[in-house]
């Protein structure tokens, strides 16, 4: 079967995740494109590192510009060209960080190229995933998209700067969230629940001393099930956000952003 056979013969079989992963792990080069610290649009290589549960991973280096352009302004596309320009891919979509050591051991051993290169530092490396991915497949001049799942059920971790003014607005909203129901629409209410219980359990880890109770009683969840479900979708939309400033928590933890739908940038 012929490289492009392969491609066309998953997309029919409505194997679309397989499809794109495959044109990935044949590409002999992918490049990315991101928006430069200047507000300019940059591209370079990136590293394809594997795909799993719909999910595409790349990995790159901290100190690397592409990890500061995307931590700025957390958008990509990817675009991979065949040796016989007869296929063209695209791939873009919303980066989310993460350091799970098994992401990056698997990253970086099917990527040999950017282990060599920070040596056995793997503190150094950083993986990456797309949020709301979407891909397109031109063969021969014909364009196919490519429906992808979400992979919004993966509970992501946002950074708090640690900061004691960021601490005390947290535990103010912690105490207000059980005195008064900021929100009165039902899904609304639940999603900032959501919201705030990924913010909580974050304020947890960085000042173990913080009370979160205030939110855990308060909250409107019925069951255990109900709550992972829309602390994982309040999660997933934050993504890897960095809480630098009261304003940041602020910005998102204001209950008229959030709504049925999700949240109103």
């Amino acid at each position: 079967m012929s490289q492009i056979s392969k491609f066309t013969d998953l997309i029919e079989k409505k194997e679309y995740v397989s499809a794109a992963a495959a044109v990935l792990y044949d590409s002999s080069a992918v490049f990315a494109a991101t928006v430069g610290l200047d507000g300019r649009p940059q591209v370079r290589p990136a590293l394809f590192a594997f795909e799993q549960d719909g999910a595409f991973y790349f990995i790159t280096r901290k100190s690397s510009r592409m990890y500061a352009e995307l931590s700025k302004t957390p958008y990509v596309q990817f675009c991979t060209r065949n040796e016989n320009d007869e296929l063209t891919f695209r791939l873009s979509g919303k980066v989310c960080f993460t350091e799970e050591k098994t992401i990056i051991d698997r990253a970086a051993k099917n990527c040999p190229e950017i282990s060599n290169s920070s040596g056995e530092d793997k503190k150094a490396l950083i993986a990456f995933f797309l949020l709301g991915a979407e891909a397109v497949l031109e063969i021969s001049g014909e364009e196919r998209k490519l429906p992808l799942p979400d992979p919004s059920g993966v509970l992501i971790g946002i950074t708090i700067k640690k900061k004691n003014e960021l601490r005390d607005r947290i535990a103010r909203l912690l105490i207000s969230r059980e005195e008064q129901p900021p929100v009165t629409d039902p899904e609304a209410l639940r999603m900032f629940d959501g919201a705030l219980l990924v913010f909580a359990e974050a304020a947890k880890a960085l000042w173990p001393r913080m009370d979160i109770r205030p939110v855990e009683r308060a909250a409107v969840f019925e069951t255990y099930d109900e709550r992972e479900k829309y602390t994982a979708r309040a999660a997933s939309i934050i993504g890897n956000a960095v809480i630098n400033y009261p304003e940041d928590i602020t910005y998102w933890l204001d209950p008229e952003r959030w709504s049925e739908n999700g949240f109103a940038e």
